[in-house]
């Protein structure tokens, strides 16, 4: 592991949203503050007396299906993967989400309003280095016909997505973007979250969907269509391959995971936060190898 030049930062102020839920459809308060360097981006419960923090870290995942669980001594926080996608994209190190329910708000159903939060908390920067994670060789990850393969890039992050939904839609899109704030505020950032129409009463018969609006989430339909979910209404798009686009931010927000920035070309095809988070976990997993190696080494000398 090495060390960025740029310092460690976090938020200027405090700063506070109200929403509900996607899944769950619960109204939820979040407040977003200022944390020392090495604190990390952590999650609290104020709604449970007594509650610790929960770290974003792969280290607490128990759930990737649909969205990211984190779970830690019994309390749980899901659906945080559009807000990771927010701290990651914007350069934020170390932060606090205070939290009075289970499930992160869905705003708009992208990562809009958790970076116009950070905006306008404003940014405040420590002369504490970044970590940082430079991906010497390949890892490959498959899963029932969906893959994720992640290579070294000495310039900084790049993320692909090649989406292709088989038999259940023919659409058929693909994206890559070089991460920097810029691209992330203005290409990912407003991307909304989709489901396949085909996937609409499973979620019904799971009770979830429950937040669900017609801004706020679109559905893909079997012919490459997109809809609005409740009225099934031709959707307005914010881009043609937005689909794709909100695959990259969920990608950015489970790689995020690893508590570090990371050095990388990473090309996903049909994958989703199951690989997405099992890659998360090999990138931790040589990370924690090669500090320990450096100690090792530092030790000997």
């Amino acid at each position: 592991m090495t060390k960025l030049r740029r310092g460690q930062r976090t938020i200027g102020r405090t700063v506070e949203y109200r929403g509900s839920g996607l899944f769950l459809g619960q109204e939820v308060l979040i407040r977003l503050k200022p944390q020392p360097p090495n604190t990390g981006v952590q999650f609290q419960r104020m709604d449970l007396p007594g509650s610790p923090p929960i770290p974003a870290s792969v280290a607490y995942v128990k759930d990737y299906k649909r969205r990211i669980l984190l779970v830690k001594d019994e309390v749980e926080v899901e659906g945080v993967e559009h807000f990771m996608a927010s701290v990651a994209g914007l350069g934020i190190d170390d932060i606090l989400v205070e939290i009075t329910g289970k499930e992160m708000p869905a705003g708009d159903g992208s990562s809009l309003v958790f970076m116009r939060l950070i905006k306008e908390a404003g940014v405040v920067s420590h002369d504490t280095p970044r970590r940082i994670f430079a991906l010497s060789g390949t890892i490959a990850l498959e899963d029932g016909g969906a893959r994720i393969v992640a290579l070294p890039h000495d310039d900084g992050l790049e993320l692909s997505y090649n989406l292709d939904f088989g038999d259940k839609s023919t659409l058929r899109q693909s994206y890559t973007l070089s991460v920097t704030e810029k691209t992330f505020s203005q290409q990912i950032a407003p991307a909304r979250t989709f489901c396949l129409s085909s996937g609409v009463e499973e979620f019904i018969r799971l009770g979830l969907g429950r937040g669900v609006t017609e801004e706020n989430c679109f559905l893909v339909n079997e012919d490459g269509t997109a809809s609005t979910p409740i009225n099934r209404k031709q959707a307005v798009l914010r881009f043609d391959d937005e689909s794709a686009r909100h695959k990259l931010l969920d990608l950015l927000g489970d790689l995020y995971l690893t508590g570090m920035e990371l050095r990388a070309r990473v090309v996903g095809t049909r994958s989703g936060h199951l690989l997405n988070v099992l890659l998360a976990k090999k990138i931790f997993e040589l990370a924690r190898a090669e500090s320990s190696l450096s100690r090792i080494a530092d030790a000997k000398v």
